[in-house]
């Protein structure tokens, strides 16, 4: 099946997934919908035929895709007794229409992710950039995800808009938690999983989790694999990369098991059933620590505003997953050489993060509570509105969990939170954002400027020029995206600037914090916010790297531009 075959397959796909969702045009036009059966029937079919012709060795052929010839004679099965009941008796039907449904879209998913496998052509091509790559992957997770919510078993009304199963899925691979639909409320429980595993694979990224599997089955990872997940770790010695897998995938593992740990006598406590307080302590506990903001209450956490283990444990988590793996390993280390009787030695990267984003969370704290302290926090207690606004102050670094109504906030807040989102977290880790490093280093920059300096100094050390020019390109990047963004949604969309802002920016810096306009937006709206999620997940950097053609060096010296700057 060639690039053209796979992508019309997926289009009759899609368009018969959405059409299922939308009753009146099935009722209007009943024959739509079987068509793109008929047709999907007939191409995978046709296609399995073909491949089974051209096999040189038949027998050796049927050993080797026995799974899916089994899988394919189920779906026929499925798919001819679904077809001629529905002749004679289309009133009896229903059941078996709905495992029919399960049955071909599964096969979907894996036609389309073993024909995308076997584009080695183009797999090769990309191979050697590896931030395609990247961007390849987080399309596959979400599109799979997408499909996956569009069954029916996965939303309590057996449907869901195309569009909202696409934002939903976005949102939670972008780790971002902004909602069109009440995740509590509309997802059954297979589809409230599905998400938690869209957040976990979005937390970690489909190549790091697929290599960590590969290294658990004891199989050797391909230096094109490797290549991938250094570029995606920042990690310059190759040869080390598989380590640092591990200790990666662990450290998630660990630290959400006792976040989750931790979480279970808390919900517990609310008289919840023992296996729902479990599944609710794993899902919060993976969506803090991937900075995702999904929950499973209607309110997010605001029910539990007054209560300090869930403020102080799910804080712990996003703080965690905001300051990036290679800041707790090394900060790991730091303190057991403490322990040890030895001096602390932590490298430049995890003082500039711990640093600024420990600054950024007291100031943040500081000018909440104070803008706030007389309006929306006025009739809380003392301890519980230094506690709402200190948790306030943690979510806004990416992670999209609230325990104060944002709706009621003042303008001048929301425009303070602008600021802290747009920051973000660190680099490396699961928070968006521009990065607090990004940050660290554009102050570098000004102070060094300012003393008419040459170096540009941290610490006492100099930041290459490189790493200068990058801050500056995320920096300009995000700014002109956020700009965009919010100049279509103001034309498209009824609600104040400021709220529209605020949403721009929280889906850029995958904040997921909303006002509330989030479940109204256009069509437009949603598509333009899918994008900017997606844009913020990947990030600037190797969105244009994935973009960027290869260009000859050349040895032809250009004379320089006077241009007037200021």
């Amino acid at each position: 099946m060639n690039k053209v075959g796979v992508f019309l397959l997926l289009f009759l796909g899609v368009a018969g997934l959405y059409l299922e969702q939308q009753p009146q045009v099935v009722a209007a036009f009943p024959w739509i919908v079987s068509l793109i059966d008929y047709l999907l029937f007939i191409f995978i079919v046709a296609e399995a035929v073909v491949s089974f012709i051209r096999a040189p060795f038949k027998s050796g052929y049927v050993k080797s895709h026995l799974p899916s010839i089994v899988f394919l004679g189920v779906y026929s099965f499925f798919f001819i007794v679904n077809k001629l009941n529905l002749f004679f008796s289309p009133d009896a039907t229903s059941g078996l229409n709905f495992f029919f449904i399960i049955i071909r879209n599964i096969l979907l998913i894996l036609k389309m992710y073993g024909r995308i496998r076997k584009f080695t052509g183009y797999l090769n091509s990309i191979a050697s950039k590896p931030a395609q790559t990247v961007v390849l992957s987080f399309f596959i997770v979400i599109l799979v995800g997408t499909l996956l919510l569009l069954l029916p078993f996965m939303s309590s009304s057996g449907h869901i808009r195309l569009i909202d199963a696409l934002f939903t899925a976005t949102s939670a691979v972008c780790v971002t938690g902004l909602a069109v639909v009440d995740t509590a409320v509309h997802y059954t429980i297979w589809g409230k999983i599905i998400i938690m595993l869209l957040i976990q694979i979005g937390g970690l990224g489909i190549m790091l989790l697929s290599s960590f599997m590969v290294m658990v089955l004891r199989r050797s990872v391909s230096l094109k694999d490797r290549s991938v997940l250094s570029f995606m770790l920042d990690e310059k010695d190759i040869v080390s990369i598989r380590n640092s897998v591990k200790r990666i995938i662990i450290l998630t593992f660990s630290i959400e098991a006792a976040g989750a740990a931790l979480l279970f006598p808390v919900f517990l406590s609310t008289e919840m059933h023992p296996l729902n307080a479990f599944f609710y302590s794993c899902f919060h506990s993976i969506s803090a620590f991937c900075n995702a903001g999904f929950s499973l209450y209607s309110d997010s956490l605001l029910s539990f505003q007054g209560n300090l283990p869930m403020n102080l444990i799910i804080s712990i988590l996003i703080i965690l997953g905001g300051i990036s793996f290679i800041v707790i390993i090394d900060t790991a280390s730091g303190l057991r050489r403490v322990f040890n009787g030895g001096k602390a030695k932590f490298s430049i990267n995890t003082k500039v993060v711990l640093r600024v984003s420990g600054a950024l969370i007291l100031v943040s704290m500081l000018f909440i509570y104070k803008l706030e302290h007389e309006t929306l926090l006025f009739r809380m207690g003392l301890g519980r509105q230094y506690l709402a606004a200190f948790f306030q102050a943690v979510t806004l670094r990416t992670a999209g969990f609230n325990t104060i109504d944002f709706g009621t906030l003042r303008n001048s807040t929301l425009m303070f939170m602008i600021g802290i989102m747009f920051i973000g977290g660190a680099s490396g880790s699961t928070a968006g954002g521009i990065k607090v490093n990004t940050l660290g280093a554009v102050w570098a920059y000004i102070h060094s400027f300012r003393r008419e300096r040459d170096e540009i100094l941290i610490f006492k050390h100099q930041v290459p020029q490189v790493k200068i020019q990058q801050a500056f390109i995320v920096i300009t990047f995000a700014v002109l995206s956020i700009f965009i963004v919010s100049f279509i949604l103001m034309l498209t969309e009824e609600a104040e600037p400021i709220n529209i802002l605020f949403e721009t920016v929280s889906a850029f810096a995958t904040v997921g914090l909303s006002t509330g306009i989030t479940p109204f937006l256009s069509l437009t709206g949603k598509i333009c916010i899918i994008c900017l999620m997606f844009i913020g997940r990947i990030g600037p950097l190797t969105l244009l790297t994935a973009s960027s053609g290869r260009e000859k060096k050349s040895r032809i010296t250009y004379p320089e531009a006077t241009l007037l700057i200021g």
